[in-house]
């Protein structure tokens, strides 16, 4: 085991040795002496299980942002469009053997912003990322991940997109709708008119936006894909989205998906009389290689969390909710007699 106790020449050898099997798993150890010591005891503990999962610690101890001991578990995939360019830049930088007053010097910017490019807290513009991408010898790699991520920005919220790759590495969905049918759920025709409600939207946003929750669906259909239970509120039935035509569609379609081996869906009904879900709808995301973690939606600013007490209050909040609701059987049928009603 790599002992972890670092002073003077000593530490700046073990430092050394531990970059250099960074480098060979495709990391390097974080520059910020703050950032290391916080890493500094979840390696030591992980260290015994020696090969099998050096790969992940070196690719965790890499990030430049604070951490947790979830953090042991997060693959590079789950990161912000902006984070995932910043991450590539620091790669690069240190790769040309360059710090960042170098790179700074370089590109005729403050050390400041080259660290908070890096850590994903400042987005950077093209002429930012084609400099980059010359000063380090990129070879247009690195302009072109500009291009990639920020294309996949434009397109989607930072939490959006955030949550959209979580969602790819979860093998467990549970989620809670108190007002309309959950997004993974929707049809084309039911998203389209929920995403016409928004105002100033223009038709191409509005169809970009129904072509990318469809692709987000895509998730589902994977051999391997998570488990995604829902509970929604009865009233989620009976509210006009759209048109009728609309509204039976998305019930038939909700009646075809309890053939989906992995899809679960349950109805907590108007009687019920449970105020517990009334702030608003959530996913719970979970998985192997993944800290458990919760989406919490809102109108205008909606999050994800892998805050431990969050996590577990919402958790709380689903059990409850799904423990009032129909079975799957009488949630099917309630769903079969409402279809008709929209006929």
């Amino acid at each position: 085991m790599i002992g972890c106790t670092f002073s003077g020449e000593k530490a700046c050898s073990r430092l050394r040795v531990l970059d250099g099997a960074c480098r060979r798993h495709g990391a390097t150890i974080p520059e910020s002496a703050s950032i290391w010591r916080s890493a500094r005891s979840t390696f030591e503990a992980q260290m015994p299980c020696a090969t099998t999962r050096m790969p992940c610690i070196f690719r965790a101890l890499a990030r430049e942002e604070p951490m947790t001991s979830h953090d042991m578990n997060l693959e590079p995939s789950l990161k912000a469009p902006r984070v995932e360019f910043g991450a590539a830049m620091r790669e690069y930088r240190i790769a040309a053997g360059m710090r960042q007053k170098d790179l700074a010097a370089a590109l005729g910017w403050s050390v400041s912003k080259i660290s908070m490019v890096e850590r994903g807290d400042r987005p950077a513009d093209e002429d930012f990322a084609r400099d980059a991408d010359t000063a380090l010898r990129a070879s247009g790699s690195l302009l072109a991940l500009w291009r990639d991520t920020t294309h996949h920005a434009a397109r989607w919220p930072v939490w959006l997109a955030r949550l959209v790759e979580i969602e790819q590495q979860a093998a467990m969905l549970r989620t809670w709708q108190p007002l309309i049918v959950p997004g993974m759920l929707q049809t084309p025709e039911y998203a389209r008119a929920i995403f016409r409600g928004k105002p100033g939207t223009t038709p191409d946003v509005v169809e970009q936006n129904v072509a990318d929750r469809m692709q987000r669906q895509d998730v589902l259909q994977r051999e391997n894909g998570p488990t995604l239970w829902a509970v929604i509120d009865e009233g989620v039935l009976t509210r006009p989205i759209g048109t009728k035509a609309v509204m039976a569609e998305q019930m038939a379609h909700l009646v075809a998906l309890d053939d989906h081996p992995r899809i679960n869906v349950r109805v907590l009904p108007r009687d019920s009389w449970l105020t517990t879900g009334l702030q608003g709808a959530f996913i719970l995301l979970s998985g192997p290689r993944m800290p458990d973690m919760a989406y919490l939606e809102s109108v205008t600013l909606s999050q994800i969390t892998a805050d431990a007490d969050r996590v577990l209050e919402t958790k709380s909040r689903y059990e409850m909710l799904h423990g009032d609701a129909l079975s799957r059987r009488a949630s099917l049928q309630l769903i079969e007699e409402t279809a008709t009603q929209w006929k």
